[in-house]
C-alpha cells in the first residue's frame, strides 16, 4: 500500500466512523463571511531572528531567502507515521518563538501528526489524517481536507475549500475563497470572503534559484587552492580562510579527514558517493558552505565534528538532480541542506538542527526540524559571535 493510498484510506474510515455515529457531531455548511475583499493580500513569513534584531553592525547583504523556512520544497511533501515537528532557536541568543515556518510549493500529504512552530504555507493544498498545529497563520493555495483535530494560532488563509472531520480552532480569522464543510466543531474569529494568494513561498521559479552547477564552474580558474598546505598528503586535508576548488571528489572522500578553520568555502565539480564516511572537523568558531555541482547520494554519511554544534556552521549546496537518502534508522544531521532539484527520502527518526531546502520530501517515520535563526544573520553580525581571533 503506497502514501496515498493510505491517506485516502484512513479518510475514507474517518468519514465512515463520523458517519455512524451520527449525533456526536455537528454539520458545518456553508460560510458567512463579514466582508468580501478581493485585494486583500494574504501575508509572507518573515525570519527575523533574535541575533539580528540584537545586532549593531549594519547588515548590507539580506538573508538568502532558501534558508528562511525551517523547511521549504519546490515539490510535495508526502510523510506518513509520526508526523513533522518544527520550532525556533537562537545558538547565540536563546529560544526564539515563531519562526520555524514550512513552505511547500506542491502539495502536502500526511498521515499522523503536523507540529509547526510557524507559519505553515502550502501552494497546492493540503490532505492529512492526525493532528495538525499551526503556531502562526496557515496559508494554502488549494483545498484543504483534514480528518482530526487541528489547530492554528493566528490566521487561517484558504484560497479554495475548507473541509474537515474533528475539531477546528483558528486563534483569530478565517479568510476562505472557497466552500466550509466540517463534520465536528469549528471555532474562529470573523469570516472574510476573498484575498489574493502569494504562492510559491520556496523561490523555486529558474531566476530565483541559485545555479549551484554555475557558482562551481566559476570558482575553476578562480580560487584560493595555493593556499592548501603542502605535505597534508592523501590522509588529512586542512582548509583555512578561503575557497577551495576540486574538479572531482576522490581526495576529499579519500582523506581520512578534512579540517576546517575560519571561514570556507569549498567547491567540488562532481557527485559525491560516499561509500564510507566522509569526515569533516569544524575548528571552533569556523564556517563552512559546501558546494556540490551534482548531488551526494547518502547525506548521512556526511561525518560532522565540532566544538560547538552552529548549524550555522555548516551549509550544504546541491545542484544535482535525484533522489538523496538522508536517513535510515535514527539520525540527527546539523547544518543547513539546499538541494531544489534533489528529493530527500528518510525512514525512522531524523533530527536536523538547522534548514532544510530540497525538490520533494518522502519520509515514513518522524522528522523534527529545529530552525536555528542565526543561519539567517548577517556575516558581520556572526563574527561578533562566532569568530575567533586565534
Amino acid at each position: 500500500m503506497n502514501r496515498t493510498t493510505t491517506y485516502s484510506f484512513c479518510l475514507l474510515l474517518c468519514l465512515g466512523l463520523s458517519a455512524c455515529l451520527g449525533n456526536g457531531f455537528g454539520i458545518v455548511d456553508g460560510f458567512e463571511a463579514e466582508d468580501t475583499d478581493y485585494d486583500r493580500p494574504s501575508p509572507q513569513a518573515t525570519t527575523e531572528g533574535a541575533l539580528t534584531r540584537s545586532c549593531e553592525v549594519e547588515a548590507a547583504t539580506p538573508a538568502p531567502r532558501p534558508l528562511q523556512h525551517a523547511l521549504c520544497l519546490c515539490g510535495d511533501l508526502q510523510d506518513v507515521g509520526q508526523g513533522l515537528v518544527t520550532r525556533s532557536y537562537s545558538h547565540a541568543k536563546g529560544q526564539d518563538r515563531g519562526l520555524g515556518h514550512v513552505g511547500v510549493n506542491g502539495g502536502v500529504e500526511v498521515v499522523g501528526n503536523f507540529d509547526v512552530g510557524g507559519t505553515m504555507d502550502v501552494a497546492g493544498g493540503v490532505q492529512g489524517v492526525g493532528h495538525l498545529r499551526v503556531g502562526q497563520d496557515l496559508l494554502s493555495g488549494d483545498d484543504v481536507e483534514i480528518t482530526g483535530s487541528w489547530t492554528v494560532g493566528r490566521d487561517a488563509w484558504i484560497d479554495a475549500d475548507l473541509s474537515g472531520v474533528g475539531n477546528l480552532e483558528i486563534g483569530r480569522d478565517l479568510y476562505l475563497s472557497g466552500d466550509l464543510e466540517a463534520v465536528g466543531k469549528v471555532k474562529y474569529g470573523r469570516g472574510h470572503r476573498g484575498f489574493r494568494y502569494q504562492g510559491g513561498p520556496c523561490g523555486c521559479a529558474p531566476d530565483e534559484l541559485i545555479d549551484v552547477g554555475a557558482e562551481v564552474s566559476a570558482r575553476r580558474d578562480r580560487n584560493d587552492n595555493t593556499k592548501i598546505p603542502g605535505g597534508t598528503g592523501a590522509t588529512r586535508i586542512v582548509l583555512e580562510d578561503g575557497e577551495f576548488y576540486y574538479a572531482d571528489a576522490s581526495p576529499l572522500v579519500g582523506a581520512r579527514s578534512i579540517e576546517i578553520r575560519g571561514r570556507v568555502a569549498l567547491y567540488v565539480d562532481s557527485d559525491i558517493e560516499t561509500v564510507g564516511n566522509l569526515k569533516i572537523e569544524l575548528a571552533k568558531g569556523a564556517e563552512l558552505r559546501l558546494w556540490v555541482s551534482g548531488k551526494i547520494e547518502t547525506v548521512g554519511n556526511l561525518n560532522f565534528t565540532s566544538g560547538d554544534e552552529r548549524p550555522r556552521a555548516f551549509q550544504l549546496f546541491m545542484g544535482g538532480r535525484g533522489a538523496s537518502v538522508m536517513n535510515v534508522g535514527n539520525s540527527t544531521f546539523v547544518g543547513s541542506i539546499y538541494a531544489p532539484e534533489v528529493d530527500i527520502e528518510y525512514v525512522g527518526s531524523l533530527h536536523v538542527r538547522g534548514s532544510l531546502f530540497a525538490g520533494n520530501l518522502r519520509g515514513t517515520g518522524n522528522l523534527t526540524i529545529d530552525y536555528d535563526t542565526d543561519i539567517v544573520a548577517p556575516d558581520a553580525c556572526a563574527d561578533e559571535h562566532y569568530q575567533t581571533a586565534d
